[in-house]
């Protein structure tokens, strides 16, 4: 049995060289930008307190505080409460200066520094403005800003070597070889 199915698809204008005559329809693509924190400011408190009361001791300790609150019980609430306050307020802190730490290598690889071909010239940007179909000019021991196909290396094979260190944890070079793909209209 054959089923037909309708797939969407997308054209990438390499360079942002887009059509000057007929239906251009621009499309929307992901931007650029790294974001590994999971707070902000806006959310912290409620997200951060929605995770620590995840964690069944900061739940069962919340349950024996409020039981504490309502009935009148032989212990005060005081004896519950102040150990479970202070843990989920030094886990918040913790947590806080973790996340405040992600916010600042985030804002350190988007603000990074690149070169990107836009208007027929090298331009110099930051690494969140690249686009999808920007040709970004990668030079030897440079970070990769963003997912690539390699079009062209200055090696006479047209190969380069790269480390996907921070991605597997593999320190090995693997080899890349450019492939040249045309497409006749």
């Amino acid at each position: 049995v054959l089923r037909w199915c309708h797939l969407d698809t997308r054209t990438i204008y390499i360079a942002n060289r887009f059509p000057q005559h007929g239906h251009y329809v621009p499309q929307k693509f992901a931007d650029n930008r790294i974001i590994s924190s999971k707070y902000t400011v806006w959310n912290f408190v409620p997200k951060n307190l929605f995770e620590q009361f995840r964690r069944v001791a900061n739940f069962y300790f919340l349950i024996i505080f409020l039981v504490q609150l309502m009935i009148d019980t032989p212990t005060s609430p005081i004896t519950s409460g102040l150990p479970l306050f202070f843990v989920i307020t030094v886990t918040a802190i913790k947590q806080g200066y973790e996340d405040w730490l992600r916010h600042k290598a985030d804002n350190e690889v988007n603000g990074a520094p690149v070169y990107v071909v836009r208007s027929g010239g090298l331009v110099k940007t930051r690494s969140k403005n690249i686009r999808v179909g920007d040709i970004v000019r990668v030079a030897k021991d440079e970070t990769f800003p963003v997912d690539l196909v390699l079009l062209s290396s200055d090696r006479v094979d047209g190969s380069c070597h790269v480390t996907t260190a921070s991605l597997d944890g593999e320190t090995n070079l693997k080899v890349w070889v450019t492939y040249c793909l045309v497409y006749i209209f």
